[in-house]
């Protein structure tokens, strides 16, 4: 055989091994290798998507959790970590020093939670009206966490301030009964001692709200005269002397001066010039304003404008309103102020345990 065959053969050879090694690389091994790097190429961009959302879902929570930390910061309740049933029975009867005709107290148990416990009181009493409403309002509208629930309330006529050489007055009360939860958390992240920020007073609720629901706008029957107090219908109008109105009641004169009282109203204003008496009624919920003239002798010269429901922003006293809450027990105002001694150990609930 001829050098030119031999070559020929080899180079076939090689030739066949190479085109043989060259199906198996591409065919066999690359396209495994190729779906090896595709499958990389694609974990490695989910992985990106994943971070994305992830930067993403953390802008989110810095967000809430900075406008989370704000308003825990200027929150204006507070819930004590200790909490006496001496204090909170202290608190309930300061709210009721005024306008209560009687006012009782009971603690009927303890209720344990995981994250707030409460006392609760069983209270029932007499009051005036907006009395009561100034309780309930001053109640759950303070610093501490009080609720007030099972409310019930009937109109209750009765007299008051009677002695031996006077009658008594007739007055209308609210005959009420209901519960009130005094609210406290042994947990240090709730039951925070005071804000890291003092709230404005734009942030806390108004003294009292708008319309005192407890009160009726227009009364079935007019209060008597039980205060023996003049009465501007009846009684003449003899004389006026200076800033002095004097009227004759039943043979006694009585001398009345700017913003004293008559029956159903007040006196509003008295000229001596006109020699002419301005008197605001308010005759159950309908207000007038009626001026009485001594010259002319005419016992109604002019009521100014018409007779008009008002839609009283407070109710007609009746009786004494408290003015000013105390602080409630376990916040900051109350500590400040050292209105109540150390408070008595918290009862421990199953969760401290």
């Amino acid at each position: 055989m001829s050098n030119d065959v031999i070559n020929t053969l080899l180079l076939s050879v090689f030739l066949a091994a190479a085109v043989g090694g060259g199906y198996l690389v591409t065919q066999r091994q690359q396209p495994d290798e190729l779906e090896a790097i595709e499958a990389e190429i694609e974990a490695i961009e989910n992985r990106d998507a994943e971070v994305e959302t992830l930067i993403a879902q953390e802008a989110t929570a810095s967000e809430e959790a900075a406008a989370t930390l704000a308003r825990w910061n200027t929150r204006y309740k507070v819930l004590p970590k200790e909490l006496s049933s001496a204090d909170v029975v202290a608190y309930l009867n300061a709210l009721s020093s005024r306008g209560f005709q009687r006012f009782d107290l009971a603690l009927t148990g303890v209720t344990p939670g995981p994250t707030a416990s409460y006392y609760t009181y069983q209270v029932t009493g007499e009051a005036y009206f907006e009395s009561l409403y100034a309780y309930i309002w001053h109640a759950e509208n303070g610093r501490g966490m009080y609720r007030v629930r099972d409310l019930s309330v009937k109109k209750k006529v009765t007299t008051v301030g009677g002695g031996e050489d006077r009658p008594g007055r007739q007055v209308v009360l609210a005959e009420f009964a209901m519960a009130v939860d005094a609210y406290f958390s042994t947990n240090a992240d709730v039951s925070a001692p005071d804000s890291a920020v003092v709230p404005p007073a734009a942030a806390f609720p108004a003294r009292r709200a708008a319309v005192n629901p407890f009160f009726p706008f227009i009364l079935e029957e007019l209060p008597p005269n039980t205060d023996d107090l003049v009465e501007p219908e009846t009684d003449p109008l003899v004389s006026v002397i200076g800033g002095t109105a004097v009227f004759d009641r039943g043979g006694e004169l009585r001398q009345l001066r700017a913003g004293e009282r008559v029956h159903l109203g007040r006196v509003a204003n008295v000229d001596p010039q006109r020699a002419r008496v301005t008197i605001d009624y308010n005759r159950g919920g309908i207000r007038e304003r009626v001026e009485m003239d001594l010259e002319t002798g005419e016992r109604y010269r002019q009521a100014l404008g018409r007779q008009f429901l008002s839609p009283r922003t407070r109710p007609v006293p009746a009786g004494p309103m408290l003015q000013s809450a105390p602080p409630a027990p376990g916040t900051p105002e109350a500590a400040e102020a050292g209105t109540y001694q150390a408070a008595e150990p918290t009862p421990r609930t199953p969760q401290d345990e």
